[in-house]
């Protein structure tokens, strides 16, 4: 089994290492696609995604654009068996940004994304959490089953101005609708 940093949940944007299942090539079409854009239309967020790896510290990169969503692409990609790890700031330069509102999301509400070829794939949240950074249940948050899941995760709670950081994440986890209804 892969490691997770218990300090991957440290910095303001879920910086995740490597997690429980997830490979360490690029995604590739049996991994899933390439994730170009994500809309969630409850919260009024459109937003590119770019592919991001890991730092030096082999934790998860931040987005550099507090407007754009990073995906983790050294896991699976979207539309594949497994969870797509994707992340964005809360808030940035004193206004709220990409993953600003994601706490407001409910089970049912809709999320789609836009893969390289230009296929639309529909996803439905099915849980919304608020977890404390240094105790979250990192297991659950980054298994890998064999259903088509999304992970989505920002900072939240409290912050910590002697830190420079927020104390908790919102965690949003969305299962893939059937096709049909993409």
């Amino acid at each position: 089994m892969r490691r997770i940093a218990r300090g991957a949940l440290l910095a303001c944007v879920l910086l995740v290492a490597m997690a429980p299942g997830l490979g360490t090539a690029r995604a590739d079409p049996g991994n899933g696609s390439i994730p170009m854009s994500i809309d969630i239309p409850t919260i009024g967020t459109h937003a590119l995604v770019v592919p991001l790896g890991e730092d030096d510290n082999g934790a998860m990169q931040a987005p550099t654009d507090p407007d754009t969503v990073g995906w983790y692409d050294l896991g699976v990609g979207v539309g594949a068996p497994g969870n797509a790890l994707l992340d964005g700031h809360v808030d940035w330069g004193g206004r709220l940004r990409v993953f600003g509102l994601l706490k407001q999301l409910e089970p049912g509400d809709p999320i789609q994304i836009t893969d390289a070829t230009g296929n639309v794939l529909s996803y439905s949240v099915a849980w919304v959490r608020l977890y404390t950074a240094d105790s979250a249940p990192l297991d659950e948050i980054f298994a890998q089953t064999r259903d088509q899941e999304l992970t989505l995760i920002t900072c939240g709670g409290a912050f910590d101005t002697a830190a420079h950081m927020y104390v908790s994440r919102w965690v949003v986890r969305a299962t893939r609708m059937p096709a049909s209804e993409d």
